[in-house]
């Protein structure tokens, strides 16, 4: 079943120890928790935080969480297809296979969050721009957070072992640096299908006023204004 749903379950208390002591959790905290799996570190989590919500998918797993910790709530559902609980912080393990769709819910969430992500997702959202991992993730994360690289591990760290290695990320939220709407993620969207393209290039069949500053400059390069300026010049 872990295999099934994307779940590698860590093994080793001391990652579990760093990942909570990188959110700050303090005993005022109600800490969200996806994919407890075997609760190793929701167990570390218990002990920090005044309460934990754990939301677990696999009704096996949740059977074995039942009842362990007095301050756990163990919520049997798709964190994707629900309605999020009220918290304080996120910590979790992030199951691969949802990373992507997930770290857009989290960003909206607007709460600090400490994740073990897939190596390559990790490298998206510590990317710059002009940067070879620099994507349409990388704007989310840009325009909602601060992400900052906690630790690498290797995947020997987990049970079963993933075919690639991790990293531990902390998201920290900060303001939204100007207003969007649909307009402005429609652009991102189509700009980054050509991310390696020029700005003109990209944006090819659209109506477009391009900025020149901007229509020679590659995808992956600009930045949050820039991409501002150019939702103002594309009708979609």
């Amino acid at each position: 079943m872990a295999r099934k749903l994307g779940q590698h379950f860590l093994y080793d208390p001391k990652i579990a120890a760093k990942m909570c002591e990188a959110a700050e959790i303090t005993k005022n905290d109600t800490v969200l928790e996806i994919g407890p799996g075997k609760g190793l570190i929701t167990k570390e989590l218990s002990n920090m935080a005044r309460k934990v919500i754990a939301i677990e998918k696999d009704s096996n797993l949740v059977d074995s969480l039942e009842g362990r910790f007095p301050n756990v709530e163990i919520i049997n559902a798709d964190i994707l297809d629900i309605d999020w609980p009220r918290f304080d912080k996120i910590v979790s393990n992030v199951p691969f296979e949802i990373s992507s769709p997930l770290l857009e819910k989290i960003f909206e969430a607007r709460k600090t969050a400490v994740l073990i992500l897939q190596k390559e997702f990790a490298a998206r959202l510590l990317a710059k721009p002009g940067g070879k991992d620099c994507s349409k993730l990388t704007v989310k994360c840009n325009y909602y957070c601060d992400a900052e690289k906690v630790s690498e591990l290797k995947p020997g760290a987990f049970r079963p072992a993933p075919k690639v290695s991790a990293t531990i990320i902390k998201l920290m939220p900060h303001p939204p640096p100007f207003k969007t709407d649909e307009a402005f993620w429609g652009t991102v969207n189509i700009l980054f299908q050509h991310k390696r393209k020029t700005v003109r290039a990209a944006l090819k069949g659209t109506h477009a006023n391009l900025p020149e500053s901007l229509a020679k400059k590659r995808v992956h390069a600009l930045t949050l204004q820039d991409l501002k300026e150019l939702a103002a010049s594309v009708a979609i």
